[in-house]
């Protein structure tokens, strides 16, 4: 015998003895696995029927082994379906159906099939039972005259209608004696029918006789029991809809269970191409943009509910619901589907659809452990195969342990254990370990009492115990403290007007309460958090967020006492704090490819030009959010911070660039035979960008002289001109989600008075004849940054010709120091810490290195290099004795500017520099308080500016 099948622990079976009396040529056949089928036909009785009335067959499968079985039994249903009559079809999809259900017992009792095989074949028989029954059905459609299609296409892969399987069909996960949970969909648009106007009648009654080919109970007796109740307002809506209106409904109506039930939705028959287009178009109201901690809470409403109705008590054995009831199934399928809802919007590996590849997405991604995912996945199909074996007793859709030991037993024993205290004590610790988990994701919430003490804010009075409990978390005035929280209470902001932001924000209260008093002034904490609070247009979002991660609530009491900035950021979009529950988070703001992969999944989900442009400005300011976040929490430094900015501006304007040649060529066409290129300047192009820079960058082209091809032809020049507005557009005009970047494109030929965008002959021409000496120094660290063809390549032979130019060093050098004069006249420093402009602060950094790139670029051989590294050159080539040492002041000014950009909305004003800003700027910059680095600060002034002095000096000669 081919199938090897473990044995049960023994029993009497006297009725199997019966059958195998019966069957004397089967019998003796089947008397060989007598060790497994006596214990299990004994117990299921329907399973001892479905031997008697399939024993040959059975024979059969064992001999072949149940893969080879269950593939034949999958292409007759299938050769079925495309040939066979109504009453033919009906029979052979009965037969299959208990077949399979006998295969799938024997097998999996038997260890031949694990409990998840032994779901995925039952999965697979409905799949192909009703892919038989559409393919029927067409046929039937075609012999009315209902089809265009002629006859050999009149099939279900054909038919316009996608049949989709939710639940656990749709993630292959079928218990045994399961509903099938489907939903009928179909697309209009597609000419299947000869009349579209009777689309929604003809695809309803299909779907009527689809079911009803699958619950008919006759001969052999049923396929399976079928549920159209997730479809769209089912008590309102035919049993077929449209895609148009399905999608209308979920846009405006769906509700975060609908949600849930399509994670794991797949088409499972019918016209699979037209099913797996809809997912693709409802994908983003699954899969949302943002985090979306509300939805905990739906969930958690969602299982308390089950639990009050289905009278759900704590882990017991006896009478146990294994799937409701506490540390049951659907607590693990909660448990990765609620994660998957939440951050399955960013990262699309988390779109799976089985539960067991879930858990295992969650933990590669870190939202959970390895061991978590591994115990859990084990429990999981634990609990399955329980139920499973609950259920092939007698064909009964029950989830419910037996009452009685003695049936607990039977249990235990098709489980593969003889001892009744030994399987009771596997199932309690199965529970418990998922309760346990349950637990840790699904709080219930605090309560008006904390662990310190009583926190009780109603009534008119303080109360006593509330005033103790304050004052020993740290606040001064603990009844200014109760005053503040009842004016949260009585809705007094937008962010605490509905009753739903008041809840959430009463079980967030504790937690809130003792991180300001951890805070180190509990009072100005809570100051700040009410000013906050009071510019909050929403709460629900924000206060679900924190009450769920502590390090949040931290973060963002730090925030407010010393970077508004990032608070104000909260404030416009609270959705940007999203990213900082990440497990990824410090890999996404410390590696250039990870931030690049994160902006381009995110962009990939764009349905249009402007959908693209809003989710550009999302992942945008999600981005340097976090980038920022890394850089004030200590994660990330200065220099690392400016590299992370840079590549963000640097994939969100080559990706808007990609799409607005695109967008602009379905009007205006293309230039045939045209190259362009982007050429970044400024912060930009060494890679030194801000939380606030702006864009410097220029358009350069090579084309003929020729007009586009397009509808609305255009000549060369005008036609870049025109492509450069929309760029600019793209990038800094103001939508619902903000503002990208600002550009500046003052740097172009001829500055503002110039074209848009200019041709690469155009570009040598001016640089070789008309630039200015303060162009030549913007140039020095120019980079492309987008191109077509080989016009980059080109572009950085221009500039190098440029900067290789013979120059009078004594007129290059008076230019510099007549510009710098003329500067320090005109844009005088607005702070003491306005480092950039301040004498002796970054533009004399680096007029250094950008003149002496312009007078010495040979000697110093780093064509288009950053500052830092320019000025550190020097000083090995000599030129500059103190350039390394410049270069290390360099680094604290840059970390000072990207503390400043980062945490203060209006950096030089005074009031701005609170002690909390002064201290966390000290810390970032690596020194013990803030009164030392403002002296140091104040001593690295004069030395760049007495090494200016001998550099011009010294310049002139060379």
């Amino acid at each position: 015998m081919s199938t090897i099948l473990a044995p049960l622990p023994p029993v009497d079976h006297p009725r199997f003895d019966a059958l195998l009396a019966e069957l004397p040529d089967a019998g003796a056949a089947l008397r060989g696995h007598a060790g497994l089928l006596g214990p299990l036909l004994e117990a299921a009785p329907y399973l001892l029927d479905l031997t008697h009335d399939h024993a040959g067959w059975l024979v059969a499968a064992l001999e072949q082994g149940p893969d080879t079985a269950f593939a034949a039994l999958l292409a007759e249903v299938d050769e079925a379906g495309k040939t066979a009559d109504e009453a033919e079809v009906g029979f052979m999809l009965r037969r299959a159906k208990g077949r399979t259900a006998l295969l799938a017992a024997v097998a999996e009792t038997g260890g031949a099939w694990t409990t998840a095989r032994a779901t995925e074949a039952l999965s697979d028989l409905a799949d192909a039972a009703l892919e038989a029954a559409m393919d029927l059905l067409m046929r039937q459609a075609f012999e009315k005259g209902q089809l265009v299609l002629p006859a050999e296409q009149a099939t279900a892969a054909n038919s316009g209608l996608a049949i989709f399987a939710l639940g656990k069909h749709g993630g292959r996960e079928l218990n045994y004696s399961s509903d099938i949970d489907i939903v009928a969909f179909f697309d209009p648009q597609k000419p299947v029918l000869v009349d579209p106007s009777e689309a929604t009648k003809i695809y309803s009654r299909m779907v009527q006789k689809l079911v009803g080919l699958m619950e008919d109970r006759q001969v052999g007796g049923y396929v399976f029991r079928t549920d159209l109740r997730l479809r769209p307002d089912p008590g309102s809506t035919p049993v077929a809809i449209s895609f148009d209106a399905a999608l209308a409904y979920y846009e405006v109506r769906g509700q975060n269970w609908e949600r849930a039930a399509w994670i794991k939705s797949r088409p499972c028959a019918g016209d699979k191409r037209v099913g797996e287009a809809f997912l693709k178009e409802l994908a983003p109201y699954v899969w949302r943009k943002h985090l979306d901690f509300a939805t905990i809470a739906d969930i958690q409403a969602m299982k308390r509910q089950i639990n009050v109705s289905k009278k759900v008590g704590d882990i017991r054995v006896e009478g146990h619901n294994v799937k409701l009831g506490r540390g049951g199934i659907r607590e693990i399928e909660f448990f990765a589907q609620t994660q998957q809802l939440i951050a399955g919007g960013r990262d699309k590996a988390l779109r799976v659809r089985p539960t067991s590849q879930a858990l295992a997405a969650l933990a590669e991604a870190s939202w959970i452990s390895d061991k978590a995912a591994r115990e859990l996945t084990e429990t999981y199909w634990f609990l399955r195969a329980v139920e499973n074996r609950l259920q092939m007793l007698r064909d009964e859709q029950t989830h419910t342990m037996p009452d009685r030991p003695e049936d607990v037993a039977v249990i235990g024993r098709l489980m593969g254990e003889a001892d009744l205290p030994t399987f009771e004590k596997a199932y309690r610790a199965a529970l418990e370990r998922v309760a346990r988990y349950y637990a840790e994701l699904f709080t219930e919430g605090e309560t008006l009492g904390s662990g310190e003490g009583n926190l009780v804010f109603t009534g008119s009075d303080d109360d006593p115990g509330t005033l103790e409990t304050l004052t020993a978390m740290g606040f001064a005035d603990a009844s200014k403290a109760i005053e503040t929280v009842r004016k949260w209470h009585y809705g007094s902001y937008a962010a605490t007007r509905t009753a739903v932001a008041r809840a959430h924000l009463t079980e967030l209260l504790p937690a809130l309460l003792l991180t300001f008093g951890r805070a180190g002034n509990a009072d100005a904490a809570m100051a700040h958090f009410d000013d906050f609070l009071s510019r909050l247009p929403g709460g629900v979002q924000l206060f679900a967020l924190l009450r769920n991660h502590e390090q949040l609530r931290t973060l963002l009491v730090q925030f407010m006492a010393s970077a508004p900035r990032m608070s104000e950021a909260v404030i416009h979009r609270a959705h940007v704090m999203d990213g900082l529950i990440d497990p990824a988070f410090a890999n996404d703001v410390t590696h250039r490819d990870v931030l690049i992969a994160k902006v381009d999944a995110f962009l990939a989900d764009a349905r249009s030009y402007e959908e693209l442009i809003d989710r550009a400005r999302i992942i945008g300011q999600e981005q340097k959010f976090l980038v920022a976040a890394g850089l004030l929490s200590g994660t990330v430094s200065a220099q690392g911070a400016g590299e992370q900015f840079t590549a963000l501006a640097e994939t969100l304007l080559h990706r808007l660039f990609d799409k607005v040649q695109d967008e602009f060529a379905t009007r205006h066409g293309r230039i045939p035979g045209a190259d362009v290129a982007l050429l970044a300047f400024g912060k930009m192009a060494s890679g030194e960008m801000t939380y606030t820079s702006d864009l410097d960058f220029i358009l350069l082209y090579d084309a003929p002289d020729i007009e586009s091809d397009g509808e609305r032809s255009l000549a060369t020049p005008h036609y870049f001109a025109r492509l450069t507005q929309r760029l600019v557009a793209a990038v800094s005009a103001p939508t619902a989600e903000g503002v990208l970047y600002e550009a500046d494109m003052r740097l172009r030929p001829s500055g503002n008075s110039g074209p848009l965008a200019t041709s690469i002959n155009g570009f040598r021409a001016y640089h070789k004849d008309n630039a200015w000496t303060w162009e030549h120094l913007a140039l020095s660290r120019a980079r492309v940054i987008a191109a077509t063809g080989d016009l980059g390549a080109r572009v950085d032979a221009a500039i190098a010709e440029v900067m290789d130019r013979p120059r009078d060093a004594t007129k290059t050098i008076e230019d510099v120091v007549s510009m710098r004069a003329l500067m320090a006249r005109e844009r005088k420093p607005r702070h003491a810490f306005d480092l950039k402009l301040a004498a002796g602060g970054l533009v004399d950094l680096e007029f250094i290195a950008q003149s002496a790139q312009l007078v010495a670029g040979k000697a110093i051989d780093l064509p288009q290099a950053p500052t830092a590294r320019v000025l550190a050159r020097l000083g090995e080539v000599g030129l500059v004795p103190t350039g390394q040492r410049l270069a290390e002041i360099h680094g604290v000014y840059s970390t000072a500017l990207q503390v400043m950009s980062s945490a203060l909305v209006s950096p030089f004003k005074e009031e701005a520099w609170t002690p909390a800003f002064k201290e966390l700027l000290a810390h970032l910059a690596n020194y013990p308080d803030f009164g030392r680095l403002e002296l140091d600060i104040a001593q690295m002034q004069r030395e760049v500016q007495d090494a200016a002095e001998a550099w011009y000096a010294r310049a002139v000669t060379l």
